[in-house]
């Protein structure tokens, strides 16, 4: 059982780190389009 609950960590462990690559990059690349967007005067 030891390794059947390894598994489902290690799985966890990488939408965790997912999550928090998209929950950091996605505001960013938002935030650069609206300033991109914006006049430059």
């Amino acid at each position: 059982m030891s390794d059947e609950s390894t598994k489902p960590e290690n799985d966890d462990g990488f939408a965790d780190a997912s999550a928090a690559v998209a929950i950091v990059v996605l505001p960013v690349l938002a935030i650069i389009y609206w300033l991109s967007g914006m006049p430059t005067s």
